[in-house]
Formats: C-alpha cells, structure tokens, sequence
C-alpha cells in the first residue's frame, strides 16, 4: 500500500498546541496542495480527535475529481477512515453525515451508535499501523492518505507500516 503522510508543522517543529480550538498552521497554498493530494489516493485517515476538534467532511470538492473517480468504478468520494481508543463518536459528524463514501472506524471496542453509518473494524489488542493498513488492503485500498494531528501523524511515522 502506498502510504502518504500529510501535515502541516509551525517554523519551530509543532503539529499542535494542545488547547481544544483548531489550531490553523496551513495556507491557502497548502490547503491547494492538500486537495490535489486527496484526489490521488483512495482513502484518508485521520484521528477521531481531529473529527471531534474540527468535524472535517474530508470530502473531493473537485468535480473533474469526482468523476475521474467515478468513470474507474469507485465512489465519488474517497474512502474515510479514523481511529479511536475511547470509541467516543458522535453519529452528528460531518465524517459520517456528508459525502459519498465508505467510513471505517478502527476502534478496541464496539460501537453501537455507528452501527449502520461505519464500518467498525475492532480488535481486542492495540490498533497498530500494520493492522490499519492489513485490513484497508483486504477492502481494496491501494493508497491512503494520512492527514493526521498529533498522534495520528506520530504513530503512523513511529511504526513504519
């Protein structure tokens, strides 16, 4: 699997700054280059503490995109993906309410409320890099796209899937 790490970092080496409000290090210019980065890959990932701070719809606003997309057999949107240890996810998520896409929750326990809206893949043992990618790969994911904060993008680097 092709794997893509995306983030954005401040000029002395921060992802974040651990407060509750978006923390906006991106330009315009960046934001461009993000999109394009989405539009070549089938999936994205990213933390659920990223939905729960942001609610991103991480959706393709590019119409030629879409129906590049669409013309190879696949969904408009990309394949959504996030990872929670608390499995504190509210159904209300931009995530789970917007775009044409599949969402995979990976998660240690069981999410009822998800249920008909995700896809919730769980494991008893921890969520390693190497089981995200297993189980993307069994779904048909040939490249994902990681657009992770703090954690995310620290885990995913430390692991080396």
């Amino acid at each position: 699997m092709q794997i893509t790490l995306s983030f954005a970092t401040t000029a002395d080496g921060y992802l974040d700054d651990n407060t509750s409000r978006r923390l906006m290090i991106s330009t315009p210019e960046d934001w461009e280059a993000v999109l394009r980065l989405r539009a070549e890959h089938d999936a994205i990932l990213v933390g659920a503490e990223t939905l729960r701070r942001d609610n991103p719809a991480l959706l393709l606003r590019d119409p030629a995109a879409r129906e590049r997309r669409t013309a190879r057999g696949l969904r408009p949107d990309l394949t959504k993906v996030t990872v929670t240890r608390s499995g504190e996810l509210a159904p209300a998520l931009r995530f789970f309410t917007e775009g044409d896409a599949d969402r995979y929750v990976f998660s240690q326990t069981e999410i009822p409320d998800l249920k008909y809206i995700a896809k919730v893949i769980s494991t008893e043992g921890s969520i390693t890099a190497a089981f995200i990618v297993t189980e993307l790969e069994k779904r048909g994911i040939e490249s994902l796209l990681v657009e992770g904060g703090t954690i995310i993008s620290v885990s995913v680097d430390t692991e080396q899937a």
